[in-house]
């Protein structure tokens, strides 16, 4: 096992502690550390069985800048809900309703770094658990939750504007994730670079519809139609014979 890299380079005689370390966070957040010192969040990981909500993030952050005293920042980027009736036989009202959700910053003792996730809200659930859309087509509150059966292909990447010039170059790459396993739920986080502020970072996700199988041209259809004008998202054009979508922030 990989040591967490920031304790056991920069404070002598802690090995100990960095082997502690990097066991808690694969023990409770099911987060691995890859050869190149990046942490990733395994699939199988126990968040899998919690549901999520927008709450999540706003505690996440207030933390988070609480203990920067403020100077440190995480972002959430939420897509527009997208509706799929996949068995072509459902109302609006009854279909079924998706969300991508990534975020980005420093994440304290993990680093700098970012995360993807695809979640769904079942049908019903939307009025239940009081989601609300705003104006703009994102949820000011959001009950969602894992479905491992829509985990599909993706990668992500990590850039840090270190020098503040604006530009996200390639020298500045802190990593690409490029797993094997269908994910969920993709992340990486870099322990080496802290106390950064999310808009000094770029995060570029790629997701592969084709993974969706059979689903793969209503889900694409409906993603593309909900996230028309979305200036992020790099999106095929129907017919074009790709579906991959990216999301750049």
């Amino acid at each position: 096992m990989r040591k967490h890299p920031i304790l056991s380079s920069y404070i002598p005689g802690l090995n100990v502690v960095a082997d502690m370390t990097t066991g808690f966070f694969s023990l409770t957040l099911g987060a691995d550390m890859d050869d190149d010192g990046i942490y990733h969040m395994r699939p199988d990981c126990l968040q899998q069985y919690a549901h999520y909500t927008t709450g999540y993030d706003d505690v996440f952050r207030a933390a988070v800048n609480k203990a920067s005293g403020g100077e440190i920042t995480v972002d959430a980027h939420q897509s527009q809900i997208f509706w799929v009736d996949l068995d072509g036989d459902k109302s609006k009202d009854e279909g079924e309703e998706f969300i991508i959700w990534s975020l980005k910053g420093d994440y304290m003792n993990l680093g700098a770094g970012a995360e993807t996730g695809i979640y769904q809200v079942k049908d019903g659930e939307i009025y239940e658990y009081g989601n609300y859309i705003m104006e703009n087509g994102e949820y000011s509150y959001l009950y969602a939750e894992v479905n491992r059966e829509y985990s599909v292909e993706m990668t992500l990447e990590l850039y840090h504007d270190s020098n503040g010039d604006g530009i996200f170059s390639d020298d500045e790459q802190l990593y690409k994730h490029e797993p094997d396993e269908l994910q969920w739920w993709i992340t990486g986080f870099d322990p080496l670079v802290q106390n950064v502020k999310a808009e000094d970072l770029q995060a570029v996700t790629t997701i592969d519809f084709s993974s969706f199988g059979e689903n793969k041209d209503i889900m694409l259809d409906s993603f593309r139609e909900f996230n028309a004008g979305e200036v992020e998202w790099d999106i095929p054009e129907k017919d074009s014979g790709s579906y991959i979508v990216t999301l750049t922030w």
